[in-house]
């Protein structure tokens, strides 16, 4: 399936329509969580004298289980490394929402400010507080203090009458960017995957589809 993208726009509080009850539920508990814990900006005194290089050491994705969602190294650029979120399978899977939490730690690794979504499943984007959108763009939240918690939650939902998606073999949910915050030593530091509900999901009709998510190890390391 070629990819078509649609970039992240300026976002709010989550909306909590009846279409999207359950997942905006599930991503406002854990924007609760997130925001009960310490903030750990990164310090302002950081030493760059010289340029940081960043590397994502993964593992490689075997194709069991299947199906999975799974992570894949796609480039590195100066001091980001991007990566995709992946959906495999060899059997049809429909679906209508999909929830991603990442946890990492804020003092030595970010979140890119834009990511993309692959607007070929459920279309393009509509994020709180636009007044862009169509009626039957699919509602797509994110939490505003990913990088000074160090967990960033995205979710995903069709609305009723719009775009749902049926897939039967490996498809690019979303594309983003992880940027190494500052000298980073080994072994380096784990950017997570989180499986489970309300974190890494699925969905069909509010209901989670059962499919495991994996982050195969991902380590930041870095050079200068």
């Amino acid at each position: 399936m070629s990819p078509s993208w649609t970039r992240r726009r300026p976002h709010t509080p989550p909306d909590s329509g009846l279409p999207f009850a359950r997942l905006a539920v599930a991503l406002v508990a854990l924007l609760l969580v997130a925001a009960s814990a310490p903030a750990c900006g990164r310090s302002k005194n950081e030493n760059r004298i010289k340029p940081i290089f960043a590397n994502l050491n993964i593992d490689t994705f075997t194709g069991s289980p299947n199906p999975a969602v799974f992570l894949r190294k796609e480039k590195t650029t100066g001091d980001m490394v991007t990566v995709s979120v992946n959906l495999h399978t060899t059997s049809t899977i429909d679906f209508d929402a999909f929830t991603l939490e990442f946890d990492y730690d804020p003092n030595l690794v970010q979140v890119s400010d834009t990511f993309d979504v692959n607007s070929i499943l459920l279309g393009d984007c509509c994020f709180p507080g636009s007044n862009t959108c169509t009626p039957i763009q699919p509602q797509c939240i994110v939490n505003s203090d990913a990088n000074s918690r160090g967990v960033f939650l995205l979710g995903v939902a069709a609305v009723p009458g719009g775009q749902t998606a049926s897939v039967s073999a490996d498809t690019t949910l979303v594309t983003l960017d992880f940027v190494a915050a500052t000298v980073i030593d080994p072994p380096g530091t784990p950017i997570k995957l989180i499986s489970g509900q309300g974190s890494c999901e699925i969905l069909n009709a509010l209901f989670d589809q059962g499919v495991p998510c994996f982050d195969l190890n991902a380590t930041m390391t870095t050079s200068r």
